[in-house]
């Protein structure tokens, strides 16, 4: 039987994210969910991912997919297909997710690991991305 290392799977799927353009709105955002999954928890933090609006709505799809393949890499979601509408993904968590307390802890701390790497990549990148601007000028 093979081990997952969830913190490979963490960083892997922080880098993801990396891959929108607007890298401040990204580091805030992530930044945000990340108090809310701490204070309030998984369910709490996917239904505050939904209910964003202007920069941070195009930004929060990014952030919830890559959340769930790094869900599906853990060996109980490993067939799971999560649609990323409000209704069934908050369905499928409430079902899947919360009703076992040791899913919901191993689920929370995989996404706590992945949102605080995000966040440092994304302030990374905006620092690289200033001075790439600031060389430019």
């Amino acid at each position: 039987m093979t081990k997952t290392n969830l913190d490979k799977v963490a960083q892997d799927h922080a880098r993801k994210m990396l891959d929108v353009s607007d890298k401040e709105t990204l580091e805030r955002l992530v930044t945000k969910a990340l108090g809310v999954l701490q204070n309030q928890g998984v369910y709490a933090m996917m239904l505050f991912l939904f209910s964003r609006s202007s920069k941070e709505k195009e930004i929060a799809p990014v952030i919830r997919n890559s959340l769930y393949d790094a869900l599906k890499r853990l060996v109980n979601f490993k067939n799971e297909t999560i649609v990323d509408s409000p209704k069934e993904a908050l369905e499928f968590y409430s079902q899947k997710v919360v009703e076992n307390l040791d899913t919901l802890l191993l689920v929370r701390d995989l996404y706590e690991q992945t949102l605080i790497y995000a966040r440092f990549h994304a302030k990374a990148a905006k620092e690289e991305q200033s001075g790439s601007t600031e060389e430019a000028a």
